[in-house]
């Protein structure tokens, strides 16, 4: 729940749902039990953790922004020094959407174009990785 609480709290502050309350939704209080019903959703990728070492990742960082754009991500928000105000992941924080949905993200996680590039970073990373669905 803690890391629910924080996503959705990093998705409410910027500006993905308007007008909405993300826990309120999350707990159904917002009285529009079925307004998810009749929009289009998108894949959000999000990212916290550390990165111990990032020039031994070095392949994997030169590559990652032209992967990620090939496959149909934006990247909304890149911070290294995110501050943490509850749990105990890492100052890294990126959220990138995917046009398609959720789907769509985790198949570009699952090609084996980003699976040579985990690869490459993951002995160098202690990183958090959702996949998940949400509002245009």
């Amino acid at each position: 729940m803690k890391i629910n609480c924080f996503v959705g709290l990093g998705i409410l502050l910027i500006g993905m749902f308007p007008g909405t309350s993300a826990f309120a939704c999350e707990a159904g209080k917002h009285g529009h039990h079925d307004h998810h019903a009749n929009t289009s959703n998108v894949g959000y990728v999000v990212i916290t953790g550390t990165t111990k070492n990032r020039a031994a990742a070095k392949e994997y960082f030169e590559n990652i922004n032209e992967f990620t754009e090939s496959c149909g991500f934006k990247t909304l928000v890149l911070d290294r020094e995110s501050d943490i105000r509850e749990g105990d992941t890492g100052p890294l924080t990126v959220i990138v959407r995917h046009p398609r949905g959720k789907q769509a993200a985790i198949d570009c996680y699952e090609s084996d174009e980003y699976q040579r590039l985990k690869a490459i970073r993951d002995p160098y990373t202690d990183w958090n990785f959702r996949i998940t669905e949400g509002l245009k």
